[in-house]
């Protein structure tokens, strides 16, 4: 609780400007928004928002890594702008540069929930699941690629929510049917589930039956 608290502390003192953008954003002209969002990107990384969201997410949290430790805070902020980014140019039509913001927003969150600075049942895991909740409803009816499916099943299994990573694990096999690799990640989940006592796949919203049950399904698959 002591370093949720630290983090939110932290976050609300960064977020002083990218609040007032989000605030206003349906009467800010999209320039002066721009202006804005621009100028607290460059507070955070010195880059403006463009540039930011051009680097890859890896090099993002070396960026905001201090002595081998990630600033979370900051990268919390910069997934929170590329979603404001997003937001404003889905209000101004541009949805196809808005799909870009969104997506490098989730893959931001994804690669630190799976760096060694979070553990699993870290309290920023909660911050990470809140925002890439969010950033996941933007993209609905988008095609999510490869990689970020990829990461998105890896982030659900490392927090144990087991129900979302069964679903990502199937989502990623049905857009992704050459991937040969995919099927046997999932006899991989499977079995180390069937080792996982009761008590932590109820609280993952899985059973042993379930999980026996998918097992089942793909070795069936593998065999077509």
């Amino acid at each position: 609780m002591f370093r949720r608290d630290y983090l939110m502390r932290q976050i609300e003192q960064l977020t002083v400007v990218l609040h007032r953008i989000l605030f206003n954003k349906e009467h800010l002209p999209i320039e002066d928004a721009q202006r804005e969002l621009d100028e607290a990107s460059r507070h955070l990384l010195g880059l403006n928002i463009r540039s930011l969201q051009s680097l890859s997410s890896k090099d993002i949290l070396e960026l905001l890594s201090y002595h081998g430790s990630i600033d979370t805070a900051k990268a919390l902020v910069i997934s929170d702008m590329l979603v404001g980014q997003g937001d404003l140019l889905h209000r101004h039509d541009e949805k196809g540069d808005a799909y870009w913001a969104y997506l490098k927003s989730a893959d931001l969150l994804l690669h630190l929930s799976l760096s060694d600075e979070v553990e699993p049942q870290d309290e920023v895991n909660e911050e990470i699941g809140t925002r890439l909740a969010k950033s996941l409803d933007h993209l609905q009816g988008w095609e999510l690629p490869e990689g970020l499916q990829r990461l998105l099943f890896a982030h659900y299994e490392k927090v144990s929510n087991y129900a979302k990573a069964e679903d990502a694990l199937f989502h990623y096999m049905e857009d992704y049917p050459e991937r040969s690799e995919v099927p046997q990640m999932g006899i991989l989940f499977y079995e180390k589930l069937l080792q996982v006592e009761d008590a932590q796949l109820n609280v993952g919203n899985f059973s042993k039956e379930e999980a026996i049950e998918g097992l089942r399904i793909i070795q069936q698959k593998l065999q077509l």
